[in-house]
């Protein structure tokens, strides 16, 4: 019989403790962000202020159906630098957004670029 919580390897994170950023993990990993952001309502507030309030920007400009997608854009560019960094390996990209939430300063150095 298998345990319905996720056996952690991740540093920092105790074991037996369900992944605390699947919504991240969700949303980095999903083919159309857009999409998921617009139909996924799982709970953002465990993340950092900086990424709570993009992806609040992000869903509002789908919502409304913004021409400019400013939040979108700057959500795609964190995407596209921790797929980068994680070389498309799941386990380095799990630990990549526990560094990314656990360090505000480079957060918010990655959400400016």
């Amino acid at each position: 019989m298998t345990s319905s919580l996720f056996v952690n390897t991740i540093v920092n994170q105790p074991k037996e403790e369900p992944y605390r950023y699947n919504y991240l993990l969700n949303l980095m990993t999903a083919p159309d962000m857009s999409a998921y952001l617009s139909v996924a309502n799982d709970d953002i507030y465990v993340l950092p202020i900086h990424l709570q309030k993009l992806i609040i920007e992000a869903k509002e400009e789908i919502t409304l159906s913004h021409v400019e997608k400013p939040a979108q854009m700057r959500l795609q560019k964190v995407r596209n630098h921790i797929w980068r960094r994680s070389d498309g390996d799941f386990a380095i990209l799990m630990n990549l957004l526990i560094e990314l939430v656990s360090d505000e300063d480079k957060l918010e150095d990655l959400l400016r670029m």
